[in-house]
Order: C-alpha cells, then sequence, then structure tokens
C-alpha cells in the first residue's frame, strides 16, 4: 500500500475527464444541432460541407437570378402584347380605307388616327423598361452608340475636295456599322488623276480620260488579280459580314467598291494613288491603303458609299466575337494605311486622315450584345436573351399613308408583317420564359438534394446523440462515485499505522 501516489484515484480521474469531455461535446451538439461545430470535429467534413454550402447559395441565388429573368420577359411581352392589340387596329383601319367608298377625307381621319397609334408604338418601344433598364429600344439587342466628329475627308477625283463630317458609330454583334452625317464640301482645285497601284500592278489614269473608261481600267486589273471591283448602279446584299469573308455589301451610284473574291482575312490588297493633289492636301508623296479582308461594313449617308475592305490586324480597327466591339482611329502625319478604304462618288478613292495633318487618335469603344442571366451558381453557367428593336421603323410602318387607295392597299401587307414579326419575338420571349421555368425548377431540385447530402455530413441525429449524452451522463455519475472511493482508501493505511 502506497500514500504518495493514489494510482486509483489518477486513473479514475483521468477516465472522469474524458467522459466530461464526450458529455460537453454532446451537450453542445444538442444545443446548436449542428455535428460539425468546429474544424476539429471533422476536418474532412469541414472542408466538404462549406464547398456545398457555397454551390447550395449559389444556386439559391441563381434561382433568384431566373425569377427576375422571368419578371424581365413577363414585363417586355407586356408591352408587345399592347404593341400587337394596335397593330391589329392599325390593319383594320387600313382594311377600311382600301375600302373605294371612302372619300379622301374619310381616309384622312383614319391616317390620323394611324399616326397616333405609330406615335404610341414609337413611345413604348423608347420607354418600355425594367430596373431603369429600357427592353424594346434595341439595348438587349445592340448596345451603346457613339459619335466621333473632327475627321477629315480627303478624297481624290476630277474635282479633289476636302469633306468634314460627324459620323455615328452603332454596332451590330458580328458587324460595325459607320453611318455619315450631311458632308461639308469645299473646292481645292483640278488635278491629273495619277497613278493606282493595286498590289504592285499600277493603272495609269490619264487627264481628262472618262470615268467610264478608268474604272474598265482598274477593273481588268482587278480581275487579273482575283479581286472584285464595282463600279455601277446602286444595289446590296443583307446580311451581317462575317470575320471569314464578305457578306454584306452596298454599292453607290458611282462607286468603286474593291472585294476579296477569296474567302477568309487573310489575302492582303494594296492600293496606292500616286496623286500630286493628294499627296498635297495630305503632306505626303504617296496614298497607300493596306488592307487584309472584312470583318465589318461602313454604311455611309446620303452621297457615299461603303466599304469595300477593312482590316482586322491594324492598330485601327479590332472587330470583337459577338459580345464587344472595340473600334480605334490612329492616324499620323507621314501614314495613310487605314483599315477602312472606300470609293465614293464619281469614282473617288477616300481616306481618312487626321484634320489639319496634326496626330489624333480616336477611341470608341461600343458594346453589344445580349441580356445575360446567371442562371448558374458557377462562372459561366448564363443565358442569352435578345429582344429586338421594335419601334415603328425597325417594323416598317413608320411611313405608312393610307390617304390613297394604292397606299392603304399596300399598308395591309406592311401591317401583317408587322404584326408576324412582333408576334415572332413573343414567341421567342415565351421560349425564354418556359425555359426559365425548366431552369428554376431544375435549380431547386439541385440545391434540395445538394442540402441535403450537406445536412447528413454536418448536422447532428437527435436521437443517436442524446443516446450518447445519456451514456455519458451515467459515466460521469458513476466516475464521481467511484473517484470518492478511490480517494477514500489512503485512509486504510492509517488503520495499520494505528494497530
Amino acid at each position: 500500500m502506497r500514500i504518495n501516489h493514489n494510482i486509483s484515484a489518477m486513473q479514475t480521474n483521468s477516465q472522469l475527464r474524458k467522459t466530461n469531455k464526450n458529455l460537453d461535446t454532446a451537450l453542445e451538439r444538442l444545443s446548436s444541432g449542428y455535428r460539425i461545430n468546429r474544424a476539429a470535429d471533422d476536418a474532412a467534413g469541414m472542408a466538404i460541407s462549406r464547398k456545398m454550402k457555397t454551390q447550395i447559395e449559389g444556386l439559391e441565388r441563381a434561382s433568384m437570378n431566373s425569377s427576375d429573368g422571368i419578371s424581365v420577359i413577363q414585363t417586355a411581352e407586356g408591352a408587345l402584347n399592347e404593341v400587337t392589340a394596335m397593330l391589329q387596329r392599325m390593319r383594320q383601319l387600313a382594311v377600311q380605307a382600301a375600302n373605294g367608298t371612302n372619300t379622301n377625307e374619310d381616309r384622312l381621319s383614319i391616317q390620323q388616327e394611324l399616326n397616333q397609334l405609330t406615335a404610341e408604338i414609337a413611345r413604348i418601344s423608347e420607354t418600355t423598361e425594367f430596373n431603369t433598364k429600357t427592353l424594346l429600344d434595341g439595348n438587349i439587342d445592340n448596345n451603346s452608340y457613339s459619335n466621333v466628329p473632327g475627321l477629315e475627308l480627303i478624297y481624290a477625283s476630277d474635282t479633289v475636295a476636302s469633306v468634314e463630317y460627324e459620323m455615328t458609330l452603332t454596332c451590330d454583334p458580328r458587324q460595325a456599322v459607320i453611318v455619315a452625317g450631311e458632308p461639308f464640301i469645299t473646292e481645292i482645285g483640278e488635278e491629273e488623276v495619277g497613278t493606282i497601284t493595286i498590289n504592285g500592278y499600277s493603272v495609269y489614269l490619264r487627264e481628262g480620260q472618262s470615268l467610264e473608261d478608268a474604272f474598265a481600267s482598274i477593273r481588268n486589273l482587278c480581275d487579273s488579280m482575283n479581286i472584285k471591283a464595282f463600279f455601277g448602279d446602286a444595289g446590296s446584299t443583307d446580311g451581317p459580314a462575317e470575320t471569314a469573308g464578305y457578306e454584306e455589301t452596298e454599292i453607290g451610284d458611282g462607286s468603286l467598291i474593291f472585294m476579296s473574291r477569296a474567302y477568309g482575312s487573310s489575302q492582303k490588297i494594296s492600293i496606292q494613288c500616286n496623286n500630286p493633289v493628294l499627296a498635297e492636301a495630305l503632306g505626303l508623296s504617296t496614298n497607300t491603303v493596306t488592307a487584309y479582308g472584312v470583318d465589318a461594313k461602313i454604311e455611309l449617308g446620303e452621297g457615299f458609299s461603303p466599304t469595300a475592305t477593312v482590316s482586322a490586324r491594324g492598330d485601327i480597327v479590332y472587330v470583337r466575337d459577338s459580345n464587344n466591339f472595340e473600334m480605334r482611329y490612329q492616324i499620323t502625319p507621314g501614314t495613310v494605311e487605314t483599315d477602312f478604304t472606300d470609293a465614293t462618288g464619281d469614282g473617288e478613292v477616300e481616306q481618312y486622315c487626321a484634320d489639319d495633318g496634326d496626330v489624333e487618335a480616336i477611341s470608341t469603344l461600343l458594346s453589344a450584345g445580349p441580356m445575360y442571366l446567371q442562371v448558374g451558381a458557377n462562372e459561366d453557367q448564363t443565358m442569352q436573351v435578345r429582344i429586338p428593336r421594335t419601334d415603328p421603323v425597325t417594323l416598317g410602318i413608320a411611313s405608312i399613308n393610307v390617304c390613297t387607295q394604292e397606299g392603304a392597299e399596300a399598308a395591309i401587307t406592311l401591317y401583317d408583317n408587322a404584326v408576324n414579326e412582333v408576334s415572332a419575338i413573343r414567341a421567342k420571349l415565351g421560349a425564354y420564359q418556359n425555359r426559365l421555368d425548366h431552369t428554376i425548377t431544375n435549380l431547386d431540385v439541385t440545391g434540395l438534394n445538394m442540402t441535403e447530402s450537406m445536412s447528413r455530413i454536418e448536422d447532428v441525429d437527435m436521437a443517436e446523440e442524446m443516446t450518447v449524452y445519456t451514456q455519458q451522463s451515467v459515466l460521469d455519475q458513476a466516475g464521481t462515485a467511484m473517484l470518492a472511493q478511490a480517494n477514500q482508501r489512503p485512509q486504510n493505511i492509517l488503520s495499520l499505522l494505528n494497530g
């Protein structure tokens, strides 16, 4: 028997500490409802459950985003419903105006109502919005318009002129457009036309040579190099410009347009005009244009023609796929290489240069693209929503006149087309809404299943934990009693000493 160390009491006390710790853990879990209250409870389980929690919260937010998207679509569709009703009324009025029993005064009264309905459609297109974001003015289809003033247009022809005008840049996905304002022309003087060199081959243009002969020479040279040159009546083809080739070309009267026949944008076209007047106006000895293909178009106003070649490699134009479009002009003295080359009016070869020969850089960033709804918990889990512009001009009903029977007859077809176009947009919006309904259901089901999995990891089983608590509570009471007994054992040594 020993008195310095009570081994029995020490062992009992150690076991009692373990019991108390287990009892504290059980009480904490029962009071919080969580099996994992700190990383030490289950390090791996804590890491997994936190990652799941992040996903669950993202899914919940994505579901709410989808609901917001449905609200946007319902707002736009509701406005288009009224537009459809007005178009149907306008068609009815057109049918009425087409009847031969009406007098001119009757048709004038009908026209007045049509004008008011047209104005209301325009107002709805411009003012329908959700959370201050307009919906029917094309901003969810094409964004951002920017004016770029201050460029001077120098071109060479029978009479050399300086044209100063203001350009408006607009952007569609995969398509760039420049719309020019009314030009202000100041005559400089007459000179000989000079020489035009294309890819190293020259055409000599004689003073007094007719435009037809000059363009015939240019066309023959272009044909030999697999480049197409246009010179003739106005015409156009539809479709956005693709980065791999030409899809849209508009030709004005008396225009010279160079077009690459090769598919793709890799073919290089270089055009050089040796003209004293143009060189004097630019402060240069030569006028060279180099381009590699087409990524965009330039649509000029009255009296101008569109671009022929557009470079996608230089410092001036960059066209990005679908969502964003960036256009830069950077023109310095000593350089007339540009990405936009144009032949406009009476065989004029057009170039952009900095006003007064100064270094001038214009940088314009235009964003274009649809509305993106974040319908997933992770990056790039988005849905595109496009709502085209639905104003009278876009619908083709802005200039309808039913004051004559012929005009009223033509208006019927125009209103039919407008109704069909709006109906197609509404059908697309309905498809968006149905898709989002299914998206919300899927997000909710996914979130529910993930929550269930996370719960199994971090939530406590109350029945199981109560069993543990009861067990540890009994052990705690027993341990306390046994510790008291163990502490009494050294008292027996006194009996031996007294005996």
